[in-house]
């Protein structure tokens, strides 16, 4: 059976409109433009504010997800 290894992230940058440049551990570096899901989960309205979606965050030496902890909002590293 093949291992299956989390995905473990280290660093979060926010950029405009809705987008987050997120650096995994195993060196991928993608930008997610969030708008879509922003739009279709009525529990991450208040992301929608731009100034607090500027504030996610990866907790330090875990990285098992994207936090927003004033909004106790959390994203899976899995589900990035």
């Amino acid at each position: 059976m093949a291992s299956m290894k989390r995905p473990r992230l280290i660093r979060v940058e926010p950029l405009p409109g809705d987008r987050l440049r997120i650096a995994f551990a195993d060196g991928r570096a993608p930008t997610v433009d969030f708008a879509p899901l922003l739009a279709a989960s009525p529990g991450l309205a208040p992301l929608d504010d731009e100034a607090a979606f500027a504030k996610a965050t990866v907790v330090p030496d875990e990285g098992w997800a994207l936090t927003w902890p004033e909004l106790d909002i959390q994203i899976g590293a899995d589900t990035l």
